[in-house]
């Protein structure tokens, strides 16, 4: 049969068959895409420590936020080659105020692990050698210095969430 002899009815068959077959395959890959897509698996958060009471947990909170704008702050300065940017925000890093040493009859800062003071010191030793690499134009020093005063945050937050040398703390003590 020649091609202008074709059945018009089979023409539109056909049509509503790729049509229908175009959106089914349209909606398996959509769905496909919806269930198989990632899942947040991270937190936030650091989960809260039973060795460290909530009145110390409440003290650390606003210090811990701010430190946590900085420090985003800084990564982004510090990525963008912006030296003028790690500077000051290093700076206040640096600047910021110390939680002091426990002393005789200090409640709440005796409730804190001893390697949180002694990072503590540490973190404004890495902050200063990023202020001077960045003034430096110091590229590379200046990754270094990024990294070596993160090993210093995850450090904290180890001794904050598995420092064993203070005493183990029921639940009820919180209360």
């Amino acid at each position: 049969m020649p091609d202008g002899d074709k059945n018009p009815r089979s023409a539109v068959a056909h049509a509503r068959v790729l049509s229908l077959t175009g959106a089914v395959i349209v909606a398996t890959l959509a769905g496909a895409a919806i269930f198989l897509r990632p899942r947040a698996t991270a937190h936030d958060t650091l989960p809260i420590p039973a060795r460290i009471p909530a009145i110390a947990r409440q003290a650390l909170h606003t210090k811990m936020a701010r430190h946590e704008a900085q420090m985003r702050t800084l990564l982004t300065r510090v990525i963008l080659l912006d030296d003028d940017g790690v500077a000051r925000a290093a700076g206040e890093i640096f600047d910021e105020p110390s939680l002091a040493r426990p002393v005789a009859g200090d409640e709440l800062n005796h409730l804190l692990p001893e390697q949180f003071f002694v990072l503590q010191d540490a973190l404004k030793t890495h902050a200063r050698a990023l202020v001077v690499a960045s003034q430096a134009h110091d590229h590379p020093a200046l990754a270094d210095a990024l990294a070596s005063l993160t090993k210093v945050c995850v450090g904290c937050h180890d001794a904050y969430l598995n420092d064993t040398t203070l005493p183990a703390r029921s639940a009820e003590a919180d209360r």
